[in-house]
């Protein structure tokens, strides 16, 4: 058991970990927001809502829900700020007065804060990437990211984070078009998120279906690389790369140069080299496995002291303060399913990445791919150091399976087992956290137990 919840289910974490699901029915949950100890807000995709998740009856277990707002086609960003729930489809970001913590929100009809956003610079771009992730920095400037209209655009006009100042209300709604250009070439910056010393971060969603024929053919199963990116404030307005530029993950040396090297895109050969990628264009902090599909971040911020109402001997350890822990929604594109997990960068006190490799903090026990559908889409801490993940579930003829809501605690008693790697294409990072017994266990203890019965049994009727 943890916290009073069965644990979820062939679910592995490192030891003195433990991971259970929240007992709140939920449709397609994507973006989350902590309030504090047991109170958050998600994005609903399947009712187009933010909801509120909270604790009602004081026992420590969040365990109902009520729908704040509801516009149409809110698909996945939330922010909240200066007094106002924001929240966007692939078009609109609205927003409703709102303080921290209410019940609910007087305004039904959302303001529109800035439109046009879905526009390609030649009359607009219906289809594509279609989240807007939402977010502010310190000085009250909103951040919204928005990804490609396809899988290689012509150039990078829908591809960039814009920035916009949204405290001159009279103004309203702004045109997409007409904000900062924050960062750009950036495919799909689906999750953002500040760290401690103010410096915003972004995970990337690379491309698919890579043929290059000088370096192999067909590389799509470990190409091009996932990507943690930090846009420091000198680095605002410029280029990151796509669509001409990719990065390497894993390739055969030769041709492959190991990771983290740059190259161009196959059918930009002609007009930019794999030089001028490695030198006019900004890189990566970090390469991921490809296709995992990073789709949130958020970093750790320790607390000596928590809120009384939280439960004793929770939050995640000290040693992990200041870590980036990101959602891995899990691949489509690939020939070995990967992702579906939970990972996290190991970050200095200077705030730069440690080591090459990601590990798992939540990950399934016998595959990548996990029974009921879960596939984790956000990451945020509570005010008791805990981290909710948000899965909006894989969709089946009916429904999304696998829809929920998971919380991750520390300092419960756990027996550290070593989970069997799952077969892959080429060698992953590996994980250097031991993690816990899974069901895996326990079914061949069981089957031997009753083979001994059976023996037993067999010598008594003889």
């Amino acid at each position: 058991m943890c916290s009073r919840l069965p644990s979820l289910e062939e679910a592995v974490v490192p030891s003195g970990f433990c991971a259970y699901a929240l007992p709140v029915v939920i449709d397609q949950a994507r973006s989350i927001r902590s309030l504090g100890t047991s109170d958050f807000l998600a994005v609903e995709r399947g009712s187009a809502s933010v909801i509120r998740v909270f604790d009602s009856d004081g026992d420590g277990i969040v365990d109902s829900r009520s729908t704040l707002v509801t516009a149409t086609e809110l698909n996945h960003g939330i922010a909240i700020h200066d007094g106002y729930l924001y929240a966007s489809n692939d078009k609109i970001v609205y927003r409703w007065p709102y303080t921290s913590g209410a019940e609910q929100v007087n305004q039904v009809e959302g303001e529109e804060v800035i439109h046009s956003i879905n526009s390609d610079g030649n009359g607009g771009a219906p289809y594509g990437h279609t989240t807007r992730t939402l977010a502010f920095d310190a000085a009250g400037r909103l951040y919204v990211s928005v990804g490609s209209n396809k899988n290689i655009d012509n150039d990078s006009f829908r591809s960039r984070i814009r920035r916009f100042n949204v405290t001159n209300a009279d103004q309203f709604p702004l045109n997409f078009t007409t904000g900062e250009v924050f960062a750009d070439g950036l495919r799909n910056e689906v999750g953002l998120a500040f760290d401690r010393f103010g410096v915003l971060w972004g995970v990337e969603n690379s491309a698919d279906n890579l043929i290059r024929d000088d370096l192999g053919g067909d590389i799509h199963n470990d190409n091009p690389a996932e990507e943690l990116n930090r846009f420091k404030e000198e680095d605002a307005g410029k280029h990151w790369g796509y669509p001409y530029c990719w990065t390497e993950f894993s390739l055969p040396q030769p041709p492959g140069m190991g990771r983290d090297t740059v190259w161009v895109w196959p059918t930009f050969l002609d007009t930019v080299t794999d030089e001028e990628c490695r030198t006019d264009y900004m890189t990566s902090q970090l390469s991921m496995q490809a296709h995992t599909a990073p789709l949130g971040i958020t970093f750790y911020q320790y607390n000596e002291e928590t809120p009384s109402d939280c439960p004793p001997n929770v939050a995640f350890p000290k040693e992990m303060d200041g870590y980036a822990f990101i959602a891995m929604h899990g691949s489509w594109n690939r020939d070995v399913p990967v992702g579906y997990s939970v990972i996290y960068i190991e970050m200095d006190e200077n705030g730069d990445v440690m080591g090459e490799a990601p590990v798992d903090l939540l990950s399934h026990s016998l595959e990548a791919h996990w029974p009921d559908g879960f596939r984790p889409v956000d990451v945020d801490f509570d005010a008791c150091g805990r981290l909710l993940v948000s899965s909006d579930g894989s969709h089946d003829i009916n429904n999304y399976g696998g829809s929920k809501i998971v919380l991750i605690e520390y300092g419960s008693a756990t027996t550290p087992q070593e989970k069997e790697p799952y077969p892959t294409s080429t060698e992953l990072p590996a994980t250097n956290a031991p993690s816990t017994a899974t069901p895996r266990f326990t079914n061949i203890f069981l089957v031997a137990a009753c083979q001994v019965l059976l023996i037993h049994w067999t010598l008594l009727l003889n």
